[in-house]
């Protein structure tokens, strides 16, 4: 009789999916489907607002598109997507062979936590609806927004419900194969049409250098007031106003030169600095650009006059106190 390899029931014990292996695999399951059902309409919410820029919240006309929402969401979806796809054939292979039982009940239990959290949501998005609406807002941008929604929670309790109906549904069904592969189509094509309006790695890091010098030239503007008011007169150089605030930064924190400091007259005075992008053209999609409106540059070497504030160090919010002038 040739040889012949037969599983013992101890292995196949060991091998069966139940008890805490059972927890952990519908568990990371089910975060990773949150996490990539949450992400999908993240990413379809920055391409409404993207589309549709202006938003009423609370009362106030808002521009809510975010590229830092959009690169968190294109990141989620890398991560998660993978864990889901992998934990979801795991388990489709596992009932198939007989290693997980379709009545197991931490399946069951975690389905209808499911099922619960897509009924929770679906709630509170029409309460939300009901609400915006009664608030003014009855736009096009927030009715779709309202509609992606309803349509991934509709999705995925959908495909548990029928799961969860008939014992065998996973087993003899081609249902759940057909809904992996509509499921994977519409995320890889929200992720590829993410790449449409994401800024560029070196873009945004050019973005982050100006911001910070931005940043540090509004620092010594402020320093250079508390300095008058304390001294009765302008620092002479940025060396001598660090001695007395050491708080500031006076190099730019990429190049490594010093910014450009010049008095101009008994209160007046000029901050220089070298910018890499231009931030006068004001748009929701970088965030720093509308954070200082004084310090509104072009690419280059950038100058601004500026004058010692007198109101107890309080800015004047707005427009410039003079507009800024290219060397």
């Amino acid at each position: 009789m040739p040889n012949e390899i037969i599983a013992s029931p101890e292995a196949h014990e060991l091998s069966a999916v139940k008890g805490p292996k059972a927890l952990f695999w519908f568990l990371t399951q089910f975060f990773a489907l949150g996490v990539t059902a949450f992400s999908t309409g993240g990413l379809w919410f920055q391409f409404i607002n993207k589309w549709f820029p202006t938003e009423i919240i609370y009362g106030q006309a808002m521009q809510p598109f975010s590229q830092n929402v959009l690169k968190m969401q294109i990141a989620s979806l890398l991560v998660a997507v993978p864990v889901f796809v992998i934990l979801s054939v795991l388990i489709r292979r596992a009932l198939g062979s007989g290693l997980l039982a379709v009545a197991n009940k931490v399946r069951l239990w975690i389905t209808y936590i499911i099922l619960f959290a897509t009924v929770a949501i679906a709630v509170g998005d029409l309460i939300r609806i009901v609400f915006s609406l009664l608030n003014g807002d009855f736009t096009a941008r927030f009715l779709l927004k309202a509609a992606v929604v309803l349509m991934i929670v509709c999705w995925i309790f959908i495909y548990y419900w029928l799961e969860i109906r008939s014992a065998g549904a996973l087993k003899g069904s081609r249902f759940p194969k057909i809904a992996m592969i509509v499921s994977l189509v519409v995320v890889i094509a929200s992720f590829l049409g993410s790449f449409l309006i994401v800024e560029s790695p070196m873009q945004a890091r050019r973005n982050a250098f100006d911001n910070t010098r931005v940043n540090d030239l509004q620092q010594i503007k402020y320093a250079a007031d508390d300095y008058y008011r304390e001294y009765g007169k302008l620092p002479a150089s940025l060396d001598a106003l660090k001695t007395a605030r050491a708080y500031i930064k006076i190099v730019d924190s990429k190049g490594g030169q010093p910014y450009g400091y010049a008095v101009k007259g008994k209160d007046k005075f000029e901050l220089c600095a070298d910018f890499e992008t231009s931030n006068k053209v004001v748009s929701p999609d970088d965030a720093y650009k509308t954070e200082y409106m004084d310090f509104l540059h072009d690419i280059g070497h950038v100058c601004f006059a500026r004058e010692v504030s007198k109101d107890l160090g309080i800015e004047k919010m707005g427009q410039p106190l003079s507009a800024p002038v290219k060397d």
